[in-house]
């Protein structure tokens, strides 16, 4: 089947409109928390977004979200007021990371799930499984999808100066009479919502691999802020649809396809860095 003809079917066109906004939100809040070296921070609350899904689960919520955003908001801003203690920050952060992961996958297996089995649940909340496939039957993901794509473009549109010198230097934000917390707080609290709707669409091992891998691969050909932060942006939306269409086209799992794709895309451009610079 061409790649003509999978465009044709409505799940098709759900799940790649939705993998290129989850891209979009996930490459711009990545390229901060790269620079900021919170690059593992994404794959801990990505855990914490895992946690409340199992919870939601269990009780059968019918809106998980209701949960699991104002979860993984408080854990992200928890850790960002820890940033600055680096040791207490890195050790609440391995301490949420492996807690998390540990509190859902108890939770859902102790714990009966009403409708469902626990392999599945684990695997579509971990991995995605079918859920980005799927879409279609669920519009109203796609709806939010689109919301908070906005909502992340838009505040790094007005706020691009502040999120700029929040990434590099506090220190002069603060010499010049700003306050660098309040910026950090919108961050944190954008990467917390981006993370948790991103975990619903695409799994949590998914959302962690977009924050980190455009962002660095942006890094290896482009020297400035913004530059980074464009070819970011243009790395993840050209890198999940082509591993939706290829998952689609040899019957792979779609997530995992997704990421071996940015990690292709990282090789290459890590090399094209190197032979530009020779």
């Amino acid at each position: 089947m061409s790649t003509v003809e999978l465009l044709r079917f409505p799940f098709t066109q759900y799940a790649f409109i939705a993998s290129i906004l989850m891209a979009i939100c996930a490459s711009l809040i990545g390229v901060p928390l790269v620079l900021k070296r919170y690059s593992f921070m994404g794959f801990g609350i990505s855990n914490v977004a895992f946690m409340g899904m199992a919870f939601a689960l269990v009780i059968d919520m019918t809106n998980s979200m209701a949960l699991v955003i104002p979860l993984t908001v408080a854990a992200t801003v928890l850790l960002v007021g820890l940033g600055n203690r680096k040791v207490s920050g890195d050790a609440t952060l391995a301490m949420l990371t492996v807690g998390s992961l540990a509190a859902g996958h108890f939770v859902i297996n102790t714990f009966s799930i009403r409708g469902g089995n626990i392999d599945r649940a684990v695997s579509e909340t971990l991995f995605g499984g079918t859920r980005l496939v799927t879409l279609n039957a669920r519009p109203h993901e796609l709806w939010l999808a689109f919301l908070i794509t906005a909502m992340v473009v838009i505040f790094f549109i007005f706020f691009y100066r502040r999120i700029f010198a929040v990434t590099f230097d506090t220190e002069f934000m603060q010499a010049t009479g700003q306050r660098p917390v309040v910026y950090e707080l919108m961050l944190s609290v954008i990467t917390g919502v981006v993370i948790a709707v991103s975990m619903s669409l695409l799994g949590s091992l998914l959302t962690a691999s977009l924050i980190i891998f455009p962002a660095l691969s942006a890094m290896r050909i482009s020297k400035t802020y913004k530059g980074v932060m464009l070819c970011a942006v243009v790395v993840g939306v050209v890198c999940s649809p082509v591993g939706i269409f290829t998952a689609l086209l040899f019957e792979l799992p779609p997530t995992t396809t997704i990421i071996m794709v940015n990690i292709a895309a990282f090789v290459i451009l890590t090399a094209v860095g190197a032979l530009r610079r020779a």
